[in-house]
């Protein structure tokens, strides 16, 4: 899968073990003249991780064995070497990996028909109407809404979406009254 995954940035961070002795990083932030296009990023241990590709506002994507992953600047430590993740690169590819898997039983599951289900799988928000490469299109009581691939998962009890019953109402309600005062 060559796209970025933003979505597994936080799960580095969270799974991100803290090091210490002689392979340990200092904890301070990478500068932001070292986070430029072109860029090596280093884990925890200093090991080549991969390299940066492109730089916007506060993200950074970085380029890892033909996959892409897109982190906050503050995800960066300055390491002996230069930029780096406060992981290790075994966890790093592991994480890549599960997204992939991930990313292609939700890429299955996005089908017209299918239901999807609140994120604590209680409740059928709606059904898919149709699918892009970008989402997918809900019909819910509340109206259609276009949601992106992002946003789902699969649960336990289906295809779901990363919201609440509350949530996802009071999104389509905020987007249905943008549409009519535009």
């Amino acid at each position: 899968m060559h796209q970025f995954l933003r979505p597994i940035a936080a799960l580095l961070l969270a799974g991100a073990t803290p090091f210490t002795g002689s392979a340990a990083l200092a904890q301070e932030p990478a500068p932001a003249s070292s986070l430029v296009a072109g860029a090596t990023v280093y884990d925890v241990n200093g090991e080549e991780v991969g390299k940066i590709a492109k730089v916007t506002g506060d993200r950074v994507a970085v380029s890892i064995d033909g996959n892409g992953l897109g982190l906050p600047r503050q995800a960066f430590v300055q390491g002996a070497k230069g930029p780096a993740l406060k992981a290790t690169k075994v966890k790093i590819l592991s994480v890549l990996r599960q997204a992939e898997a991930n990313a292609a039983a939700v890429g299955g599951a996005l089908k017209p028909g299918a239901a999807v289900r609140s994120a604590d799988g209680a409740v059928v928000l709606g059904k898919i109407t149709s699918v892009t490469p970008q989402g997918a299109l809900l019909t819910t009581n509340e109206g259609n809404i276009t949601m992106p691939r992002a946003a789902f998962f699969l649960s336990k009890n289906g295809l779901a979406v990363k919201l609440s019953e509350k949530q996802f109402l009071d999104g389509v309600k905020a987007a249905r009254a943008q549409k009519k005062g535009s």
